[in-house]
């Protein structure tokens, strides 16, 4: 594990669901006595996710949804966004144990007494869901049935059921809410449901650093130390087929005489089937070819350029440079072909011209003599700038007001500087013929010209443009077609030389000219003739407050070097659809991290890094908190099911003798079915630990808690580095 990763037992929420009632008392006091006590007693409920749950709750599930892949070994698991959410309610609507009155001194925390998450995740293959139906209906389906039937359902009953201390509906849900439900078989229940012992290692919370991820969807965030909290959820079933999958969460509540392994416990008829309430479910296929291991190895490094097309002389030049041609409708209505080259470049550009100024977007096509087509490349810039920047009401509105504001400010410097020179003047003449002689009517004596304000005063940029601007240097609210123009800048799935890749990571250069026409475009709303001074202000005052450029600020005020040296990757790969919160590093040639302009996920299977300096070698990490759960499976060998155990620092000499593994436990009847005895499970890797010393002192004889089961599950995360080749020429 990564030192920047814990994995925590459960963070509990200040109160979990439920109707709670709260006294209070009013003293009435006469001479310091009291007199009289009025007292008031007032119920309230708390709310949590119940029979539904938000999409936002789900951060990503393994394995991956609707993707097929090699999962044999694997429990699946979903991650949740809000850490406390598998804690918020409990199966009997009770308090935890440890916050209940009764419960003795020697069980008042929660890791004598573990919370026990209130859903549960199942696996079943495609040939048992052939018989099994996800049906959408409303609460009054799981509510107790007024007629005779063969469905078990959970012991929720309606907000106008008398009976005390049983669950009931809250005063908001109403019988016609929606839901969505599944029907399980006695056997499959009874299979499927871990027990009670077993649900408390099923569910465990993470922190994790997010530095290096896409930080969208990561609602629970501790800005000190800049990490994120999720909680997990983990199945019992192992994967083993080669089939199709679903895995449905499925909440328990309501269910507590089913699960409890007391004299009282209820057992259900054979002829009868379990209702549950579903809370989400996604499929996947165990009979693919590819992992995360296979996937990260499968990625083609390469230019930002298109590599076919090359073998024709007079067309190298431009595929080699970036440029793709591209349909091109005039405005006289012709179809023609022109060249287009976006920002990501696969070359050092030069450094941009101090005035890049266009008055329209036909003021910077570019004609090419060679090949007799046009280079669009600046002209749509200019255009996508001008739009964008059109389209943003308030940034339109604000750099008119202050275009405004800047002529009106010069007209009266001018003025002002009109009536000095006028007032100024010494002549023994009228003041009318001072004024007739500086309007030039008569020259008789040469009268200095007042020197003409410039039309713009840039000391003061509105928030707003500086905003905007900075925005579009980072190419956010830019469409993906301007900067991939074609799919064969970054194609997925290819192969090269008779090799298969599954994956592109295209690297780049920010083309500084490209930008530059796109801000042009921007400001072209409100012209203003300095926009040189303008563009320097806004990289300074927006960019730099993020990152620094090799060059000083002060070197950048002096022109030396206006535009921030800028370069990037895109990956186009099923690891950032199929991975959420993957982990990528950027580092330069003295392995130092380079800081992020900007770094997301922009398409379910794109990705997007910007930095400020030269890329030289990239590394890709699976997710902390989407680490892969299970057991391997060798069916040649001893024991079919193997599972090391790990000291603390995760290592694990390799004991032959089994004191250091698992493997004969599970082989020999902990996994029935393809489903572990996940209490048993654990509590045998608790005795192995500490006979072989890896747990001793205080951790020995505390209760082995679902942090730990999941330290131990885990497997090490994967990852890759690969080393950047940027061209310079």
């Amino acid at each position: 594990m990564s030192e920047t990763t814990k994995i925590v037992q459960c963070f509990l929420p200040p109160m979990v669901a439920g109707t709670y009632q709260v006294e209070a008392h009013q003293n009435i006091l006469r001479n310091k006595e009291s007199i009289q006590t009025i007292t008031k007693t007032f119920d309230f409920g708390v709310d949590a996710a119940r029979f539904t749950l938000n999409a936002s709750d789900i951060y990503s599930v393994y394995p991956p949804a609707n993707r097929s892949g090699i999962y044999t070994g694997h429990l699946p698991h979903i991650v949740f966004s809000r850490r406390t959410l598998p804690w918020e309610r409990t199966i009997d609507g009770k308090l935890p144990i440890f916050q209940q009155k009764e419960t003795p001194s020697e069980k008042k925390n929660p890791i004598a007494s573990p919370p026990v998450p209130w859903m549960t995740l199942l696996l079943f293959d495609e040939d048992e869901m052939q018989s099994l139906k996800i049906n959408m209906g409303s609460l009054a389906d799981i509510l107790p049935s007024k007629t005779k039937d063969t469905i078990i359902r959970p012991e929720i009953f309606n907000k106008t059921a008398v009976a005390k201390g049983v669950l009931k509906l809250m005063e908001w849900e109403n019988d016609t809410d929606g839901c969505f439900t599944i029907d399980i078989t006695k056997t499959q229940f009874e299979r499927y449901i871990p027990s009670m012992e077993s649900l408390s290692f099923l569910a465990h919370a993470k922190e994790v650093s997010i530095q290096h991820k896409d930080q969208n969807g990561i609602a629970d965030q501790n800005t000190e130390n800049g990490t994120g909290m999720f909680s997990v959820l983990v199945g019992n079933r192992v994967l083993t087929s080669g089939k199709n999958h679903t895995a449905i969460v499925v909440s328990l509540e309501g269910y507590t005489d089913y699960l409890e392994n007391t004299p009282s416990k209820k057992t259900i008829p054979d002829t009868h089937t379990v209702r549950l309430v579903v809370l989400a479910h996604w499929n996947f296929d165990n009979s693919g070819d590819t992992n995360f291991l296979e996937l990260v190895n499968g990625i083609n490094m390469r230019s930002m350029k298109i590599e076919r097309g090359t073998q024709i002389p007079t067309l190298k030049p431009y595929f080699e440079s970036g440029h793709t041609p591209l349909g091109h409708l005039t405005r006289a209505g012709a179809t023609t072909v022109s060249w287009y080259q976006g920002p990501f470049v696969p070359r050092l550009s030069s450094t941009t011209s101090k005035k890049i100024t266009f008055t329209a977007s036909d003021s910077a096509l570019r004609y090419d003599q060679t090949t007799g087509l046009f280079d669009v490349s600046f002209a749509a810039a200019w255009q996508l700038g001008r739009i964008l920047g059109l389209q943003n009401k308030e940034y339109a509105r604000t750099i008119g007001a202050w275009r405004l504001s800047q002529i009106q400010q010069d007209t009266e410097n001018h003025q002002r500087k009109t009536i000095n020179t006028i007032i100024n003047d010494n002549t023994q003449i009228s003041v009318k013929d001072k004024l007739i002689r500086y309007l030039g009517k008569h020259l008789e004596v040469e009268v200095p010209v007042p020197e003409v304000v410039s039309q713009n005063n840039v000391e003061a940029i509105p928030e707003d443009v500086i905003t905007f601007l900075t925005e579009l240097y980072k190419l956010n609210g830019v469409p993906f077609s301007y900067l991939v123009p074609h799919e064969f800048f970054l194609e997925r799935e290819h192969k090269i030389g008779g090799k298969k890749y599954l994956g592109t990571l295209a690297t780049f250069y920010i083309d500084p000219n490209w930008i530059e026409a796109l801000i042009d475009g921007a400001l072209s709303i409100g012209r203003l003739n300095n926009t040189d001074d303008i563009l320097n202000q806004v990289i300074s005052q927006g960019l730099l407050q993020e990152f620094m450029d090799q060059k000083s600020e002060e070197q950048l005020k002096k022109n030396e070097r206006r535009v921030l040296h800028m370069t990037g990757f895109l990956l186009r790969s099923d690891l950032v659809s199929g991975w959420r919160g993957l982990e990528i590093e950027a580092h330069n040639s003295n392995n130092e991290l380079i800081p992020a302009l900007r770094f997301e996920r922009i398409d379910d299977d794109v990705f997007l890094g910007i930095f400020g300096g030269n890329i030289a070698s990239i590394t890709i990490r699976q997710p902390f908190e989407g680490l892969h759960f299970g057991v391997k499976i060798d069916t040649n060998a001893q024991y079919k099911y193997q599972k090391n155990i790990k000291n603390e620092d995760g290592s694990n000499k390799k004991y032959t003798d089994g004191t250091a593994d698992v493997n004969q436990e599970l082989s020999n009847g902990l996994i029935q079915n393809d489903v572990i005895d996940i209490a048993g499970l654990a509590s045998v890797m608790k005795e192995k630990l500490i006979a072989k010393q890896w747990m001793t002192g205080k951790a020995a004889k505390i209760p082995f808690t679902s942090a730990e089961f999941a330290y131990q599950m885990v497997d090490s995360p994967v990852k890759r580095e690969i080393n950047i080749t940027l061209n310079i020429s």
